[in-house]
């Protein structure tokens, strides 16, 4: 049995990963925490030797013991009543967190991937430590809230400075939503510069590129995609800023080391997927800006074929007779 952890509705990887889990034949299902403990319940039963996890949503009744390969992608929020006051409703989410915890961490089964994984591998400083002590050649960046050091980082940076967020980059208002993107600093940002202080400011150095380079790990399977980005004005420093499909892609091949550094990276960081972010430069050098444990692939295959979907496929479906990742 293959579970699937994700909002199918809100998740436009789900669709094609089940539609070739249904065409080899392979039993699966999708759950999605949002509708726990609304409209899904979780129950734990002593049991001789340890304990039974029993999990059900929609007629759906699944002994967790049954599971033993689980794609861990996107769920939802909790679904937590609104006839509790806002100070139960806090208390309660926690402890709905707690037991959800818990329930995954029971679990001997191939997670793609663990979810207490993905959580260390996101907080970004750390990873970028990791790379550089790896091999990996990164920009020279500071995070600081101190208005000399980051005036005196910004001076050293004679190629300019990017700016860019640590974790969340949506602001939201009352009225709207607000995408901080990457962006290369400017003279009117430079007159804001005392806002340095109102918290961490992730600087760091402008490297000049000749295209992104988006790397998945799958496994022990990687699959490098080059995106022509620098040729388009808005999408120099930060090629979300524009519409990806209008961006040319082309499959290639890391040199032998980078690809083999990258699978190393995915394993340390305790993964088994991994979407990394390098660029090349115009003299062939890769930085590596960071990796995203649960980033987005799906685009990658519409645009050039390369078989994301079949290589993910292969890992979960190889996981049930393996059951590696037992904890």
């Amino acid at each position: 049995m293959i579970l699937i952890i994700s909002s199918s509705e809100s998740d436009g990887h789900i669709a094609p990963v089940a539609a070739e889990l249904s065409r080899r034949g392979e039993d699966f299902r999708i759950y999605d925490p949002a509708t726990y403990p609304a409209s899904s319940t979780v129950t734990i039963e002593s049991a001789r030797g340890g304990t039974k996890t029993l999990l059900s949503w929609d007629g759906t009744v699944l002994d967790l013991a049954c599971v033993k390969s689980v794609w861990y992608r996107r769920p939802g929020e909790l679904a937590i009543s609104d006839r509790l006051t806002t100070e139960e409703g806090t208390w309660l989410r926690l402890e709905c967190n707690h037991l959800l915890r818990s329930v995954w961490a029971g679990m001997c089964a191939c997670w793609v991937s663990d979810p207490q994984a993905i959580r260390s591998a996101s907080i970004k400083i750390p990873q970028l430590k990791l790379a550089a002590d790896m091999g990996f050649t990164i920009p020279r960046f500071t995070v600081t809230n101190d208005v000399d050091s980051a005036r005196e980082f910004i001076s050293s940076c004679h190629e300019g400075v990017i700016v860019k967020v640590l974790t969340n980059p949506f602001i939201a208002y009352s009225d709207q939503w607000c995408r901080l993107y990457t962006h290369l600093l400017s003279t009117s940002d430079l007159d804001k510069i005392e806002s340095v202080r109102f918290g961490p400011t992730f600087l760091q150095e402008f490297v000049q590129k000749a295209m992104d380079v988006r790397v998945t790990v799958i496994g022990e399977e990687v699959f490098s995609v080059g995106i022509e980005s620098a040729e388009f004005k808005q999408a120099q420093i930060d090629f979300r800023r524009v519409e990806i499909y209008d961006l040319p892609h082309t499959v290639m091949a890391l040199p032998e080391h980078l690809s083999s550094l990258c699978i190393e990276l995915v394993r340390r960081l305790g993964l088994r997927f991994g979407a990394i972010d390098l660029i090349l430069t115009p003299d062939g050098q890769y930085f590596f800006l960071e990796i995203n444990p649960n980033g987005q692939w799906y685009w990658l295959e519409l645009v050039t074929g390369v078989p994301l979907t079949r290589s993910l496929c292969n890992l979960l479906t190889n996981g049930l007779n393996a059951r590696k990742g037992c904890r």
